[in-house]
């Protein structure tokens, strides 16, 4: 009887692990590089509940968001680097290559093979690596975050907020615009001057309430609004400081 050498077909995948919260042409640079690695593509978004100021949209947002936004590259969510990782082991994959921008999840995902959990398991036969580097302070699509994103929602500023999503993304961007809006309490009608103007109406209505500036029209409409709904009183306040805030730190 003959003794034969059974050998492991190997099977590849390239993967990451993003909050994304929402994708960027920036991030685009990431799927790029997942593409151009060995083996099939895969993209893990993190499934978290949505929490404000940095990640007001929900994983299904997310998701939804990134699959308009990205082409040729399987989409996902998963709790952790972990749970994706197992993921992919039982999709059949016994060799992988992560990429990351900094090196945070690595040793987590390297530390962790071969070691059996209740919520993961997998056993890579080899884990590769890859760091992408990026410059925050770039004005093209290696600056871009989700951080830059949501300041231009912020700002009211949807030209700003087109320029930073991707080709693909671009029909729906005016509809994520909204709901980034709505997600991060933001007022589309609020803006510096009116801001300005319908608080310095309210304080001289404290100080001079006689003034013939408060039997301007458009005083007396937003004090209507205002008495009936406090709630778009506070959102504007909010508003005014933050801009305040975002102008005084360069968007920080």
């Amino acid at each position: 009887m003959k003794i034969y050498e059974v050998t492991e077909q190997r099977k590849i995948a390239a993967f990451a692990l993003g909050r994304m919260n929402p994708a960027t042409v920036g991030h685009e640079l990431l799927i790029n590089a997942i593409k151009q690695a060995p083996g099939d593509s895969f993209l893990f978004l993190t499934d978290r509940a949505p929490k404000l100021p940095d990640n007001p949209l929900t994983s299904q947002d997310k998701l939804d968001w990134a699959r308009k936004s990205f082409n040729g590259i399987a989409i996902g969510l998963a709790k952790t680097v972990l749970t994706a990782a197992d993921r992919l082991y039982k999709m059949g994959y016994n060799e992988v290559t992560f990429l990351e921008g900094e090196p945070k999840l690595l040793k987590i995902l390297q530390d962790y093979n071969g070691v059996e959990k209740p919520t993961h398991n997998y056993k890579f036969t080899k884990i590769n690596y890859v760091q992408l580097s990026r410059d925050a302070a770039a004005d093209d699509a290696t600056g871009m975050s989700g951080t830059k994103l949501r300041g231009s929602v912020t700002s009211n500023n949807i030209d700003a907020f087109k320029s930073g999503v991707t080709k693909s993304a671009q029909p729906f961007a005016d509809e994520m615009f909204k709901k980034l809006q709505v997600a991060m309490g933001i007022d589309a009608t609020a803006t510096d001057d009116v801001d300005e103007g319908i608080f310095d109406w309210f304080k001289k209505d404290k100080e001079d309430p006689n003034s013939k500036a408060l039997k301007d029209p458009q005083y007396l409409g937003w004090k209507k609004i205002y008495k009936q709904n406090p709630d778009v009183a506070s959102m504007h306040r909010r508003h005014k400081e933050f801009l305040k805030l975002y102008k005084s730190t360069g968007g920080a």
